[in-house]
């Protein structure tokens, strides 16, 4: 049953001989280019800057991220007064949701890292968003009347931002980047 074959542990199947192993570069990915390294940890550092730039302006009291709250009250003679306050989203609050964002936005960072063709595209869509974004803000930070030290961290977090954001989207789509994300067989 086993002619020609070398003798070996009982085969499965009866008898059938075991697959042959992959030659060289079956499937295989290519090692990681230094394009896409240098363009995750650009991106990964534009995450850690995004969210001490929001943090600090909603804990410094910046004019950028404000949020206006309503209560409504009923009087004794049964009109209703509403109040509006305006001020930065509590702190607990804000500290969960930059987290939650932030690692949200690092592990598509992950995946493109990795070699996910799905994770570069979405990251490039997602990240042009995201820089426009970040002019929007740096456009109403730079025009906000009396700049506060939340203001201020707020400006200088963010145009790190925008400076490690475009370079890793320009470094993801580099010649050397592209042939690690090809389709493979």
């Amino acid at each position: 049953m086993s002619e020609g074959f070398p003798p070996g542990p009982p085969q499965p199947y009866g008898g059938f001989p075991p697959a042959p192993p992959p030659y060289a570069g079956q499937n295989a990915r290519p090692e990681r280019p230094r394009e896409v390294r240098r363009a995750a940890f650009a991106w990964w550092a534009a995450v850690a800057c995004w969210f001490l730039g929001s943090l600090s302006s909603q804990v410094l009291g910046g004019n950028v991220l404000r949020f206006t709250t309503f209560r409504s009250v009923r009087t004794g003679d049964g009109t209703v007064v509403t109040s509006a306050t305006e001020g930065p989203l509590p702190t607990g609050i804000a500290v969960v949701t930059f987290l939650v964002l932030g690692a949200l936005w690092a592990l598509l960072v992950y995946g493109m890292y990795r070699g996910a063709r799905w994770a570069r595209i979405l990251l490039a869509i997602l990240g042009v968003l995201g820089i426009l974004n970040v002019v929007l803000q740096l456009i109403a930070v730079a025009g906000a009347n009396g700049m506060t030290a939340g203001d201020l961290a707020h400006l200088l977090f963010f145009l790190g931002t925008l400076v490690l954001s475009i370079t890793g989207f320009v470094l993801m789509f580099k010649d050397g980047a592209v042939p690690y994300f090809a389709k493979r067989g």
